[in-house]
């Protein structure tokens, strides 16, 4: 009898022990719950590392994006940079080859005129007709400046009496002209001439050649003959 009694007992106690386990269990549970409803549940050491692994990549992500936008816009300056040079540089040397271009334009035309000035006297000079003598002389006149205009000018009405008396006729033509040197508004031309000469002596045309050395200067727009000399 004493022996079913202790039995009982005993399984009363351990009944006892485990309800009381399971309302421990229980407790703790309900513990754990509230906890993670407040939010200060506890992270475990992994789940830490983890994230912070996690925010040290995304700080890179967010480090290496700016530098790749910047180094992206730093090459694409540059190759504006090295276009606008290029461009620049096109430019200038344009501009300077217009401008030799230019100076060397300008340069031929004024020794054209030059060649031309002196071309158009020594024809003047050479071509004479006894009938319109006064208007010829004058206008060997209108093309000359300086000393040989002086010259020219005093020794003019006894070219025309001379021209008129023996009615002289000469026709004159250049064959070549070339301009021998140039300072500025001065140049010295050398021409190879003739000339045709009909007059009251018996002479029908006969032929002359001349070489002529003829200084030509600026005299306001025009260029004219300051200079003349029969070259042997």
């Amino acid at each position: 009898m004493a022996a079913d009694v202790d039995a009982e007992m005993l399984a009363e106690l351990a009944e006892a022990e485990a309800t009381e386990a399971e309302a421990r269990a229980e407790a703790a549970r309900a513990k754990a719950t509230a906890a993670r409803l407040r939010g200060g549940e506890p992270e475990s050491e992994t789940e830490s590392d983890a994230e912070g692994d996690e925010l040290t990549d995304d700080d890179e992500d967010i480090e290496l994006e700016p530098r790749g936008w910047w180094a992206r816009i730093g090459a694409v300056t540059v190759a504006v940079a090295a276009t606008v040079i290029v461009a620049i540089a096109a430019l200038v040397v344009t501009g300077l080859m217009v401008v030799a271009h230019q100076k060397v334009t300008a340069q031929q035309q004024h020794r054209a005129e030059l060649v031309a000035a002196a071309r158009q006297g020594v024809i003047a000079l050479l071509s004479i007709d006894y009938n319109r003598a006064k208007a010829d002389v004058q206008h060997v006149i209108d093309l000359s400046t300086g000393t040989f205009k002086d010259d020219f000018t005093r020794g003019a009405d006894d070219f025309v009496k001379t021209a008129e008396q023996s009615k002289a006729v000469t026709v004159g033509t250049v064959k070549s002209a070339a301009l021998e040197k140039e300072n500025g508004d001065t140049g010295v031309v050398l021409l190879a001439a003739s000339s045709t000469v009909t007059n009251a002596n018996g002479a029908h045309q006969d032929p002359r050649a001349w070489r002529m050395s003829v200084t030509v200067a600026r005299d306001g727009a025009q260029y004219k003959m300051s200079n003349v000399e029969f070259v042997p």
